[in-house]
């Protein structure tokens, strides 16, 4: 396949040389009153003709193709004093197509491992590392926390270009009402991501045809450690990919400890 990803004039040059280097043996053997010759001839033409097609598919009219690749490592806080729950989420989307694709936002779904209740988030901000600083020293004095600035900037719609992609860290608020809070202690929690995406459909029903729907990603994470009063204070919790490693209760023991 890694011919299909040069540049579709690379391509066509090469066939057109085979096309034409072929052509003319194939009349060296019609002048000597062959038939093979214009075989050889009506062959390379259609080899040609196929390469151009798939090399103009390719470069040209393939939709766009988002894939969604996510972070194993990401954050949970809380925003507004405490009232508002938030997942920060390090992600890249590839665009493995030829046109441009626009992601209009994306939502995400939270449950506990072994639970019923799902919660909706949105994506609402787009962050650096700056919101990862920890939170202020409490000042005696005024009784409360030093105010750490933890600047985001709305979220936008993402335009991801053919071939090309976008790499941030997005922050997701909980939908609805703020509580019962998701998140209140230990464990598994099993996050569901959903782009919702918007495709050029200039070609129309052609487009419509040839489009592929992004599908959901889906993972698992694992928070080994909660604390209220960190969060409260704008602190984040590392929440893990669940598959990196046994929660420590199923962890093998060491033999000098049986």
């Amino acid at each position: 396949m890694g011919i299909f990803r040069r540049s579709g004039g690379v391509v066509a040059r090469e066939v057109n040389e085979i096309a034409q280097n072929t052509a003319a043996g194939g009349s060296v053997y019609a002048r000597s009153g062959s038939s093979i010759g214009g075989l050889s001839t009506a062959i390379a033409s259609a080899v040609a003709l196929i390469f151009s097609a798939v090399s103009l598919y390719h470069s040209v009219l393939k939709q766009p193709e988002l894939g969604v690749h996510v972070s194993p490592v990401v954050h949970y806080t809380r925003d507004a004093n405490g009232n508002l729950e938030v997942f920060a989420i390090p992600m890249t989307i590839a665009n493995h197509g030829a046109r441009d694709g626009t992601v209009l936002d994306i939502d995400l779904t939270v449950s506990r491992e072994g639970g019923e209740e799902v919660k909706t988030f949105y994506s609402a901000y787009s962050v650096d590392g700056s919101f990862f600083v920890p939170p202020g020293r409490f000042d005696p004095n005024q009784r409360r926390f030093e105010r750490v600035d933890r600047p985001k900037q709305p979220f936008a719609p993402i335009a991801v270009p053919g071939r090309g992609s976008f790499s941030g860290t997005l922050l997701f608020y909980k939908k609805g009402k703020a509580f019962p809070k998701m998140v209140t202690e230990a464990g598994n929690y099993r996050l569901n991501l959903k782009l919702n995406t918007t495709l050029d459909e200039s070609l129309g029903q052609l487009d419509q045809l040839l489009a592929k729907p992004v599908a959901p990603i889906e993972l698992v994470v694992r928070l080994p450690y909660y604390s209220e009063s960190e969060v409260l204070k704008g602190g984040t919790h590392r929440m893990t990919n669940a598959a990196w490693s046994p929660p420590a209760e199923d962890a093998p023991k060491d033999k000098t400890e049986q």
